[in-house]
């Protein structure tokens, strides 16, 4: 069979690892990229030029040109219209069969075969469901494992999902397929050493999966040996692809299993890496270990400064000291420290946000990320929320939610965001005067804040680059 991966903006390892899997199947895969210029979900958008550079023709007629018998999407909340609208053309100009899988439709299977443009929504990991949709397609059969249906206005479920125990086992990445696409991907090396997560987090799509494979008996955190990685990765240095990045959800979860891994990366692959951590009681110990290694940047959730309810509505156990420790011993190894933050939670307060900003005065990362907290379908947060409605920005709200005002909260935003770049001296005063940072341009300040100090190898950014240089300079030239 010919299978269509159908993907708006940055690589995706999941995809490779689909990609690989079909191919090893015996099928023909192939990409057409999106890269939504300036209309990305929940983070950069700008809708003048989102029209100015939309290549939603072009995108369509490769797709045609490759005449898939499936094409596959994968889709997060933010991003479910743009894939309805773009698979509904795609199954109208191709005749393809049209599957979801990912986050959303594995937390919404239902709704999203309500939606009535997939044919087929896939729960979990798709490694082996795939494939084996793949050869039901081909030879008749049951629906397998993680697979749903719909025919008109029946909907019929497989078995639940099963996803991969032994990740040894698993055919390597396809990392022909996003370069196949745009040459940018070739710049750096997008690597995985575990699925799963430790935590469950009560905003994650990990507390999803977490239940969802809970009848398979498969654990929710699964590691691949240290020797599998390092072969995966001694092959990715031979093509000098300049740095690796690890997306662990979290890369220090075992540190037996990081006490062999490390001396073995530095001896054999000798590439400068990042990832993300948490910042548990041991992390600050090994800061100097993961510096000897090559990682250059690590990025580790803080969310918020109260610890008890950074426990009790977040399901997040760090403490305060912890993520103290973990910062300044990071940097005094030479890593770049990233911290991730939440901000319009629902028992959010002023006092929290100033404790908050009084912290990062004394323990200062390289960067803060701010995000507005986003109710994803399946996660307990949702639940306990209760029925949510569309509030400001596309986020859904429930009824009675009463956060600060947008004023205040883009004042916070941009203090956080700022915090870093000021000078040491001056931290405490400005941390402590939020109103001085009441002024708009939120989307233009991250991505200023990235660019103002970043490290030489940053993954996420170095693509963000590449990516909007390659397709502006491809549509201002007249093609895709």
């Amino acid at each position: 069979m010919r299978i269509l991966f159908v993907h708006n903006g940055y690589e995706s390892l999941g995809i490779e690892y689909l990609s690989a899997a079909l191919k090893a199947a015996g099928h023909e895969t192939a990409l057409v990229l999106d890269p939504c210029l300036f209309d990305e979900a929940g983070f950069w958008r700008v809708p003048a030029l989102a029209g100015l550079f939309k290549s939603r023709e072009a995108l369509l007629e490769r797709a045609a040109a490759f005449r898939p018998d499936l094409a596959a999407f994968s889709v997060f909340t933010d991003t479910l219209p743009w894939a309805l609208d773009l698979a509904r053309a795609i199954k109208e100009r191709t005749g393809a069969k049209i599957i979801f899988g990912g986050i959303h439709p594995s937390s919404d299977p239902a709704g999203t075969l309500a939606a009535g443009c997939a044919d087929f929504v896939c729960l979990g990991e798709g490694d082996l469901a795939l494939p084996a949709l793949a050869a039901r397609l081909e030879k008749g059969g049951p629906l397998p494992p993680g697979i749903w249906a719909r025919d008109g206005d029946i909907v019929t479920k497989g078995p639940p999902p099963s996803p991969p125990d032994d990740l040894d086992a698993l055919p390597g990445p396809d990392k022909d397929i996003f370069p196949a696409a745009a040459p940018v991907f070739s710049a750096g090396y997008l690597v995985s050493s575990s699925r799963g997560c430790p935590h469950a987090c009560a905003y994650c799509c990990n507390s999803v999966y977490r239940e969802l494979y809970k009848p398979s008996g498969v654990p929710a955190l699964r590691r691949r040996s240290p020797e599998s990685v390092v072969l995966e990765l001694e092959a990715a240095a031979r093509k000098k692809p300049g740095f690796v990045h690890f997306t662990d959800e979290v890369f220090n979860s075992d540190y037996a299993w990081l006490e062999k891994f490390l001396p073995l990366y530095a001896a054999r692959v000798r590439l400068p890496f990042s990832c993300f951590v948490f910042p548990d009681p041991r992390l600050a110990r090994h800061a100097g270990a993961l510096a000897a290694a090559g990682c250059f940047k690590a990025q580790l959730g803080v969310q918020r400064f109260d610890e008890a309810r950074r426990a009790d509505l977040l399901g997040r156990r760090a403490a305060n000291a912890d993520i103290a420790a973990a910062i300044k011993a990071l940097k005094a190894a030479g890593v770049y420290v990233t911290c991730d933050n939440i901000l319009d939670l629902p028992d959010e307060n002023e006092e929290e946000l100033a404790a908050l900003a009084a912290f990062y005065a004394e323990n200062t990362p390289d960067h803060n990320e701010v995000f507005f907290l986003r109710l994803y379908p399946g996660t307990p947060l949702a639940a306990a929320a209760g029925p949510a409605r569309p509030a400001a920005g596309g986020l859904m709200r429930p009824a009675g939610y009463s956060p600060l005002p947008p004023a205040r909260q883009r004042a916070y935003f941009t203090l956080l965001t700022l915090l870093p770049r000021l000078p040491r001296f001056s931290r405490s005063f400005f941390a402590a005067r939020p109103g001085l940072f009441t002024f708009a341009g939120g989307n233009a300040l991250r991505a200023l804040a990235r660019l103002l100090s970043r490290p030489r190898s940053d993954f996420h950014t170095g693509r963000f680059l590449r990516l909007y240089a390659h397709f502006i300079l491809a549509r201002l030239k007249g093609g895709a």
